[in-house]
């Protein structure tokens, strides 16, 4: 592996240019709110499940079925903890915004920035790793990520879970994957082309949600940056902790640090409007951790790689 916390970092670099991008696209007005939510869509639904089926559509190796279990495993284990402690750190039920700091912390923008992180660091075999991840989050997005922000408990939001459009694409890509079925090389260049839209069209998103979320307000408002110091600097380093003396190979180590150290998620926005929340304050955490992260995840995946190279010296 060849210094991933570099790699995270040139990369981190690159997509925060293309944020800063979508940013005066917004502020020119050559994107306004109907359109930044058509491309969030648009992303969500089509472009990363594409990535994240096209990245099964590769050979059939056991290091690639155990980095999948390894991530699904780690990803499932971080979101209990993470869960309790978000518990633990925001105590006041009374409080209007408790939930929404407790979904920000718990949930990274796991689709908008891990994908496009991973994809240019590790490339497909590091998608492929991280569907496990991916299809852990959705489960816990859409079960306990609902119930946190509406209030309420019902059993279909666990069928829900399993028609988000990433499960669905994992769930396609397996069966291609075990069946050894390819698609035709004029199809998947087609898919392909929509699929490296990814990291361009998230990152454009991103930069016009941190202007719509209103810049000034965001970085004056101190709550904030406590919900992001714990997003982006405690809960990933608890994550770390609990992962990395794991007897699993380095990548899904790698690859599940990145993806929780990512900034909160774009859907805790999304959520904060369906189910009448304060959209501004969860639009305030996602820009201020955003562009934080360009920062702390590559130290914190530096750190993670030192500590690699003590327990797994070469």
């Amino acid at each position: 592996m060849t210094d991933p916390a570099l790699a995270v970092l040139q990369q981190t670099i690159i997509m925060f240019i293309i944020v800063v991008i979508g940013a005066l696209c917004y502020k020119f007005r050559l994107i306004n709110d109907d359109g930044r939510k058509q491309l969030s869509a648009l992303v969500l639904n089509v472009v990363n499940p594409l990535l994240i089926f096209l990245s099964y559509q590769t050979d059939l190796r056991p290091e690639l079925i155990e980095g999948f279990c390894w991530t699904a495993l780690m990803g499932a284990g971080t979101y209990i903890v993470f869960i309790l402690a978000a518990s633990l750190l925001f105590r006041d039920k009374d409080r209007a915004d408790t939930v929404i700091e407790r979904f920000s912390v718990i949930y990274s923008n796991f689709g908008f920035m891990g994908t496009p992180l991973i994809f240019g660091v590790f490339g497909s075999d590091g998608v492929f790793i991280q569907t496990g991840f991916v299809t852990v989050s959705n489960l816990f997005i859409w079960t306990h990520g609902v119930m946190t922000m509406s209030g309420q408990r019902s059993p279909k939001t666990v069928l829900k879970a399993f028609c988000s459009p990433a499960i669905i694409a994992v769930a396609a890509g397996l069966i291609c994957f075990f069946a050894r079925l390819r698609l035709p090389e004029i199809m998947f260049t087609a898919l392909n082309n929509v699929a490296d839209m990814t990291t361009p069209l998230a990152m454009i998103v991103a930069g016009a949600s941190i202007m719509s979320a209103g810049l000034v307000r965001s970085v004056t408002n101190p709550r904030v940056y406590l919900v992001s110091a714990i997003k982006l600097i405690l809960l990933p380093l608890i994550g770390a902790a609990m992962i990395l003396f794991l007897p699993c190979p380095d990548m899904p180590k790698l690859i599940t640090l990145i993806e929780f150290s990512c900034p909160a998620a774009a859907i805790g926005t999304m959520f904060a409007i369906k189910y009448e929340k304060n959209s501004e304050y969860a639009s305030q955490i996602f820009a201020v951790s955003t562009l934080l992260s360009a920062v702390t995840t590559p130290l914190i995946v530096y750190a993670g790689t030192i500590l690699l190279g003590v327990l797994n010296p070469q």
